[in-house]
């Protein structure tokens, strides 16, 4: 693990001669070299790779310069195993802009600003949804080891994903086939008995997707939901959660039964103690608030967002699919409970509780690796700039791609006589203090989900991800294997997954078996074999794919100027062909012709 600060200059100079073979390789097609005297031009003008791999691999690079090039892509980062090995580790474009000054104008940089640092191999990008998978792997792991250690139990996947979590008769819930109770409670009392059905919801949700609950009780849908539903998405959730500030936020008196102004004394004086008095005070200030008037409460919790949800009803039938992103809630709760911290990543702007979260223990236990809270893999951080090892995430607004939004993780209330209204807070301006504690706008790659940092706010360095995907499955909705069970040396099955935020684009793909795709949609194919900027026209390509290579690639964007403003296609659709464009650039590679060592268990 390097500091990207220090080491920028090392990596250029380390990786010169590697840049300039691999740069003349992109841009002139496989097998078909630039004149040496050209060599030094070319690296200055194509899109610097960092890092190093076999070179029977190349087709994957081009592959993934060429999408950058025709979606104006920043920065990536892309890692090949074979059966477990790394092959190779790349990085690839900048740290900010744009990666060459041989760039479309049409893509909307800064021609005229310099070009920043190139990517190390070792830069770590945010997954989005990719954290699903990781979630799924540590709750499964979690709640083995707990069995084991407290009742010595030997647990089996079926039985974990069995388990009805909201069951009335019984808390904890039964193990299947076992006819005993889990040893330890898996889920929070007072979120057992909300979902459960003993005792009403606290806060009634309106939803257009679905009437309220007129009784007052959680659907009783839930009492029959096990892990498995959750994690196969089959339990009837939604996709998304509640409204994190009408529904959740604006509701937290209820939540926490807050009627005095000693009651919210005591919030504000939870963040003092957190945060300091002067933190507070500044951000009182800005507002105008006198010390009396109004106060700041802590951020909702994931167990508060979850009773909020139990005001509203499930929308589809027990078992049937529909993606939610809801869905890793009660997991990661669970993880929670289990481990010794309480914490499944580093706290929102803590980055030193890292340490012993779950997130932290899991990798280090189960696949011997040391992170940190920038290191590895871990949570994104909603403080901008504490993470700079990550590249500047770019997305097009119309006008540039780092603009800023508003931060909305910072609640507080103006006391009225007998209750704290939230009405300035729920204002855009000037309600949003950010999570420097200060009235202004952060970069929008700052923004949190707002729900479970297992749903997408994970970021991993492509080395370890790859060990991740070595030994656990990254899908599987819908068939055994499924999704976070362990691989088991398997290499003959295809499973993949994508997660998208603002700024993030990123696939974990694993090859092998009868159903690795046989085609796939791209844009048309030149008489060299490079794909061409015509993402208007797609065709079908047919290719094949090997056994037991798994891929993780990740870019710093999901739109760019010219997809805005595409006619024919759009950015969703541009974006969603990344995994095709390394799947094309995989079935180009002579497979048999990697050196023995690199693919060697």
């Amino acid at each position: 693990m390097r500091n990207v600060r220090g080491d920028s200059q090392r990596i250029n100079r380390l990786f010169y001669t590697s840049l300039t073979l691999i740069s003349a390789i992109l841009l002139g097609g496989l097998g078909k070299l630039s004149e040496s005297n050209n060599n030094t031009a070319l690296a200055q003008e194509n899109i610097p790779v960092s890092g190093s791999g076999d070179a029977q691999l190349q087709p994957i690079l081009q592959s993934l310069t060429e999408f950058m090039r025709h979606r104006c892509v920043g920065a990536a980062v892309l890692g090949v195993s074979v059966k477990g090995k790394p092959v190779g580790v790349w990085g690839l474009g900048r740290m900010k802009g744009r990666p060459t000054n041989n760039w479309n104008p049409a893509c909307g940089d800064d021609t005229q600003a310099p070009l920043a640092a190139i990517v190390p191999a070792d830069t770590p990008m945010r997954m989005g949804s990719i954290s699903k998978p990781v979630t799924f792997a540590m709750v499964r792991w979690a709640l083995k080891e707990t069995a084991r250690d407290r009742a010595g139990l030997e647990l089996t996947d079926d039985q974990i994903e069995g388990m009805k979590l909201f069951d009335p008769q019984h808390y904890p819930p039964l193990i299947p086939g076992l006819n005993k109770q889990y040893p330890v409670a898996i889920i929070p009392e007072n979120l057992h008995a909300v979902f459960s059905g003993k005792v009403k919801f606290p806060v009634p949700v309106k939803d257009s997707k679905c009437a309220n609950l007129n009784s007052g009780f959680a659907d009783k849908q839930w009492q029959n939901v096990t892990l498995g539903h959750l994690l196969s998405h089959r339990s009837g959730l939604q996709r998304s959660a509640p409204r994190y500030a009408e529904d959740v936020t604006a509701n937290l008196p209820v939540l926490r039964n807050l009627k005095t102004p000693a009651n919210f004394q005591a919030q504000e004086q939870l963040l003092v103690n957190e945060w300091g008095s002067k933190s507070v005070s500044s951000a009182k200030n800005q507002l105008g608030i006198s010390p009396s008037a109004g106060y700041f409460l802590p951020t909702p919790t994931l167990a508060e967002i979850m009773q909020v949800l139990a005001g509203r009803c499930l929308q589809y039938p027990l078992g049937q699919y529909h993606y939610s992103n809801t869905s890793p809630a009660f997991p990661t709760i669970i993880l929670e409970q289990l481990v010794a911290s309480g914490r499944y990543a580093a706290k929102m702007g803590k980055p030193e509780t890292h340490q012993g979260s779950a997130l932290e223990v899991f990798f280090k236990k189960e696949l011997g690796i040391s992170t940190a809270a920038d290191r590895g893999i871990f949570m994104t951080q909603g403080v901008a700039n504490m993470v700079d090892r990550e590249p500047e995430k770019r997305a097009w607004n119309g006008k540039t791609y780092y603009w800023q939004g508003w931060d909305v993780k910072r609640p507080h209330c103006i006391w009225k006589r007998s209750f704290c209204d939230f009405s300035t807070w729920l204002n855009p301006k000037p309600g949003r203090i950010n999570w420097s504690w200060n009235l202004s706008q952060v970069p929008f790659s700052s923004r949190n989900t707002d729900l479970s940092p297992g749903t997408g706010s994970l970021a991993a360095e492509a080395e370890v991800f790859l060990k991740f995907m070595s030994e656990y499955w990254v899908a599987g909705y819908e068939n055994n294997p499924r999704i976070g069970e362990k691989r088991n040396n398997l290499w003959n099955r295809y499973t993949a997954h994508n997660g998208a935020l603002d700024g993030t684009h990123a696939w974990g793909i694993q090859l092998g078996g009868n159903n690795n795709p046989k085609e796939w949609k791209l844009p048309p194919v030149d008489d060299n074999g490079r794909i061409l900027d015509d993402f208007a026209n797609l065709k079908m390509y047919a290719g094949v794919l090997p056994d037991g290579v798994d891929i993780f690639v990740a870019v710093n964007q999901r739109a760019d100027k010219k997809c805005v403003n595409a006619k024919g296609y759009n950015c969703g659709d541009a974006y969603g062909l990344l995994d095709n464009f390394i799947l094309y650039g995989v079935s180009q590679v002579n497979w048999n012709l990697l050196a023995p060592r690199a693919v060697e268990k």
